[in-house]
């Protein structure tokens, strides 16, 4: 499973350790959600995986709502 950082965090060394650790890409603060959304969907491109139709992506309890720019954990709206 594609592994994307998104943290304020942006520390060379930060990047590096979460990149070393698996991290398929790290993504500091501030960021724009199109820049997000196409980051994932290059990730999806690499590992072969594909996007459904659907404008909502799901992962365990996250949900990004791509018609909406809204990104969801466990049914609560995540400030971005």
């Amino acid at each position: 499973m594609p592994v994307l950082f998104l943290t304020a965090r942006d520390d060379m060394q930060d990047k590096i350790q979460g990149l070393t650790v698996g991290g398929d890409d790290y993504v500091t603060k501030p960021f724009g959600l199109e820049e997000v959304v196409a980051r994932i969907r290059a990730i999806l491109r690499r590992t072969k995986t594909t996007v459904a139709d659907e404008p909502k992506m799901r992962v365990g309890d996250i949900t990004l709502d791509e018609d909406a720019h809204e990104v969801h954990r466990a049914g609560t709206l995540v400030d971005l």
